[in-house]
């Protein structure tokens, strides 16, 4: 079984690659959003994550749902003890990110040992920049944007044939180059400070009332509400809790007319296919 979530479609290719490769099942983690998953594993089975990174911390809602997960071992003819069986289940995690990940990889490694999983093999896929929030930060030019995924592809299939095998590979994590600061300082304000889904704004006179926006929406945090007049259907947001700020509205919109408060004017958009014709 791998574990996914993906908001522009890196992660949820990496996902599907796998999956094609290793035969392994594939379960959104949006999916559970709700209530807690049991996962019925079948004999041999493998557990994986394919997760991006976000802050250069596990985002809360993976952190959740790992806690929560319930794991029924099939049964086993020697009458192995349940916690020493979990931990012979092979178990791999990749995690995708624009540049580097900081201290994400031990964070996921450490929750999933406390979850009776020890990791067997683990990689960092660098895949296009999608992170437009801050001034500094656009996408990537359409060459390294091409070089990244031809990159992520060889990758991803050497790690494909490394869980196919079952082999206890470490691949290089990229970790950059002050990843304590990346994780410990950086990334709490991130959480704390630019999670926000009330500095979104649309503006009317771009958006043609598609909703694309909506339906890429990976949490459910959207929504396409008439205007008071009567003349128009725009998206607006929830503020349920649920907003990830992954920007995969921001990136859907045919029109750039999704902005995030002033840092996203006339930066870039990307999502996985986007230049797919």
């Amino acid at each position: 079984m791998i574990f996914y979530f993906s908001c522009t479609g890196n992660t949820r290719w990496a996902a599907e690659q796998l999956a094609r490769a290793t035969n392994d099942r594939l379960f959104s983690i949006f999916d559970a959003l709700t209530e807690p998953y049991t996962l019925h594993l079948r004999d041999g089975e493998r557990i994986g994550f394919c997760l991006p990174v976000h802050g250069w911390r596990v985002q809360p809602m993976v952190e959740r749902f790992i806690n929560d997960l319930t794991i029924i071992m099939p049964p086993t003819a020697d009458g192995t003890p349940p916690d020493d069986h979990k931990k012979r289940i092979y178990t791999y995690f990749l995690i995708t990110c624009g540049d580097n990940c900081g201290e994400y990889a031990e964070q996921l490694e450490t929750m999933l040992q406390k979850k009776g999983l020890e990791v067997n093999t683990c990689c960092t896929v660098i895949m296009p920049n999608t992170y437009v929030n801050l001034p500094f930060m656009d996408v990537d030019p359409d060459l390294k944007e091409a070089e990244k995924k031809m990159e992520a592809r060889g990758l991803v299939q050497r790690f494909a044939d490394v869980v196919t095998d079952c082999r206890s590979v470490r691949f290089p994590i990229v970790r950059g180059a002050t990843p304590r600061l990346y994780s410990r300082v950086l990334g709490p304000f991130f959480y704390n400070h630019l999670i926000d889904d009330r500095r979104f704004c649309v503006t009317s006179a771009r958006c043609t009332g598609c909703g694309r926006c909506v339906k890429h929406c990976p949490v459910g945090n959207m929504k396409m509400e008439a205007t008071p007049d009567g003349q128009q259907s725009l998206p607006t947001w929830l503020h349920n809790g649920h907003c990830l700020t992954c920007m995969a509205c921001y990136h859907h919109c045919p029109n750039h007319a999704i902005e995030y408060w002033r840092y996203t004017k006339k930066k870039g958009q990307y999502y996985f296919d986007h230049n797919r014709k």
